[in-house]
């Protein structure tokens, strides 16, 4: 599992209005927050990757959200 920091290669802006737990959107510009552990992990991640808490985790393009509601959704652009 790699660690990288992705706020040191993208601009993130959160997502406003903020969509529903139940609605989250996904593709290669969404990009979600933990709030419990400030971490973020792409909607769509490709590599293994997982927030610090275990909240996120995913793999081959599928994310595993257990507490939908501890999320900021985020779009990101590289700097």
């Amino acid at each position: 599992m790699l660690n990288i920091d992705l706020r040191k290669i993208y601009r993130f802006s959160p997502l406003v209005p903020a969509p529903a737990p139940d609605k989250l959107p996904t593709g290669a510009m969404y990009y979600y927050e933990c709030m419990e552990c400030q971490s973020v992990v792409s909607s769509v991640p490709h590599t293994p990757s997982k927030c610090a808490c275990g909240n996120l985790s995913g793999a081959g393009g599928k994310l595993d959200v257990k507490d939908a509601s501890r999320l900021k959704v985020m779009t990101g652009k590289l700097k």
